[in-house]
């Protein structure tokens, strides 16, 4: 099973979001690790499974985080938290 973590500065942009979207970012993570996060919300259109995702969260998907995903140490890293809202 997977596990997720925050790198330093994505750490700071996850103290920075509002809690709603702190929640909702937390949602998004647990569910992706409940899966294969190489694949999680991945169209069909986009065959290849790359480490790097960009998955959107929030209630009118406001943010988007970007994780780096590492099979070996079955680690999802949060590199990078964007929100709109």
């Amino acid at each position: 099973m997977y596990v997720w973590d925050f790198d330093e500065k994505s750490l700071a942009e996850f103290s920075d979001l509002p809690r709603p979207a702190r929640r909702a970012l937390i949602q998004l993570l647990e569910a992706l690790i409940l899966v294969d996060p190489m694949t999680y919300q991945q169209s069909e259109d986009q065959p290849d499974q790359k480490p790097l995702r960009c998955l959107p969260f929030g209630e009118k998907s406001e943010g988007l985080v970007t994780v780096l995903i590492h099979p070996p140490d079955s680690l999802v890293l949060v590199v990078r938290i964007q929100w709109l809202g």
